[in-house]
């Protein structure tokens, strides 16, 4: 019996849950408009930049960690988002 109980909660708790979260996204919305997925329009160098800044956080993490070798892999990557920043700047 109590088995049947325990699966009839999580049944009705798991319908509260997604009705609440229906009612949040909706409030959401309505609030801020359409926000998923989130696109800002982004161009090519603020991806690049972007990018730039994901790669050093991991490389600091690397170098904390000494794993050198994906130190290298990371830092040659760093440079040729560098150089194709370069590149854009010239054209």
């Amino acid at each position: 019996m109590d088995n049947i109980l325990d699966n009839w909660n999580n049944e009705r708790f798991d319908k509260y849950i997604d009705q609440l979260t229906d009612l949040v996204f909706k409030k959401l919305i309505e609030k801020y408009g359409p926000i998923y997925p989130l696109n800002f329009g982004m161009d090519n160098e603020e991806i690049l930049i972007s990018e730039l800044a994901r790669l050093n956080t991991i490389l600091c993490m690397l170098e904390e960690t000494e794993q050198f070798e994906k130190c290298a892999i990371v830092k040659n990557r760093i440079r040729n988002i560098e150089a194709t920043l370069k590149n854009m700047d010239n054209d």
